[in-house]
């Protein structure tokens, strides 16, 4: 079993932005995590949210072999170890690029809230 220390770490930060968002009870609520890793968020989030579906992906197929889970437009934590310039080491820090890319995709840049270690969580919704 795959286990990320940072995903431990975050976790429950970003299960509190998801609960301002998502109400439990909610049923029909599908949710895409992508870069899912180790898959220990899906996993937290799901017991959080027990009507949702949740879809975890990932590019790595050892991350993805290990068993079904299950699908609403969240994505936490995969822009801050990728970058378009093609190494992942040095990250992206220009939040400005990620709202021209929503917008260019009907999405508007709603919220943005700090999270540990220096990340950020952005929120956005369908225009």
């Amino acid at each position: 079993m795959l286990v990320a220390a940072a995903a431990d770490r975050n976790k429950e930060p970003i299960l509190r932005v998801l609960q301002q968002y998502v109400d439990p009870a909610q049923r029909g609520v599908r949710v895409l995590e992508v870069a899912s890793g180790s898959g220990q968020h899906a996993a937290h989030f799901a017991r959080a949210f027990p009507h949702a579906e949740w879809q975890p992906s990932d590019v790595d197929q050892r991350c993805l072999d290990r068993g079904s889970s299950e699908q609403q437009d969240t994505c936490s934590n995969p822009r801050h170890c990728s970058s378009p310039m093609g190494n992942p080491d040095w990250g992206l820090r220009d939040t400005a690029l990620l709202e021209d890319l929503g917008q260019a995709s009907g999405l508007l840049l709603e919220r943005m809230v700090d999270m540990p270690a220096n990340n950020k969580c952005l929120i956005f919704r369908k225009e």
